[in-house]
């Protein structure tokens, strides 16, 4: 299942990429993107394991930008 996901108060393209390095590495993740410019985050993984990929996602967004926040 691929989803899209808005971000805000994401600062700069530098920590998006490191965010998308970070989520490309969970267990369970097929593809990832996150898009400074659009402000967006793009996550493919089974759906059986969703739930748990979105909530450790955030949790990497949260180290590298802890004011960044994923709408979900």
């Amino acid at each position: 299942m691929k989803k899209k996901f808005k971000l805000i108060d994401l600062d700069c393209a530098n920590c998006a990429a490191k965010m998308e390095d970070a989520i490309k590495k969970i267990d369970g993740v097929t593809d990832a993107s996150v898009s400074f410019m659009t402000q967006k985050m793009m996550i493919e993984a089974d759906d059986a394991v969703f739930d748990r990929v979105l909530d450790e996602a955030e949790k990497c967004i949260a180290r590298v930008e802890p004011d960044c926040k994923v709408v979900r």
